[in-house]
């Protein structure tokens, strides 16, 4: 009789898997024709050219056009360059810029749902508190964190909660605006 092979088993959880950190990619921010199709073409263009949409955000539509910001999961502005030519060549785009660390603002947002032992409630609040974040629904053995700051702050956020059991982690795109900038200048 032959011998039987050992699969490995993963614990029966229904818990969400500790969220990894975020790797910073490049942020685009697309204005389109608000047309139908339109969004799915961006978004065929960037698969066909094989880059990982890590978040894609699209507005409502606001004097005709529609503002999609998409971060991407690369740091290479060779490949970079290229996906932009190949966007300002779809005849729905309308402006694609690309929004550096350097020249921009950034947030990003995240809800996170903890469960815990009952009594370790306040454990879960002190972390909120320590990262400005704010706890919209808790009960003895659950919450929600939901904070708004930079990408760092908030994947060191995720981190110290993930000593807790993460049942539910929901992270936006991020939110970029372009710094003012006056030359000679200090605020």
């Amino acid at each position: 009789m032959p011998a039987a092979t050992e699969t490995p088993t993963r614990p029966a959880s229904s818990a969400v898997e500790t969220p990894r950190t975020h790797r910073p990619g490049a942020v685009l921010r697309i204005d389109v024709v608000a047309m139908p199709l339109a969004i799915t073409r961006v978004a065929s263009i960037m698969a066909q050219r094989q880059f990982d949409v890590v978040t894609m955000d699209v507005a409502a539509p606001v004097d005709g056009l529609r503002r999609i910001t998409v971060e991407v999961d690369t740091a290479d502005e060779i490949r970079l360059g290229r996906l932009v030519k190949f966007l300002n060549r779809s005849p729905d785009v309308v402006k694609v810029v690309h929004l550096s660390d350097e020249r921009s603002h950034t947030r990003r947002e995240v809800f996170v749902t903890v469960t815990f032992p009952e009594g370790r409630l306040a454990d879960a609040v002190a972390i909120a508190q320590a990262f400005s974040a704010e706890i919209v629904d808790a009960d003895r053995t659950r919450c929600t964190v939901f904070a708004a700051a930079e990408p760092a702050r908030v994947d060191a956020l995720v981190k110290a909660l993930s000593g807790f059991t993460v049942r539910d982690l929901v992270m936006a795109s991020p939110l970029r605006i372009a710094r003012v900038s006056r030359k000679g200048h200090q605020w």
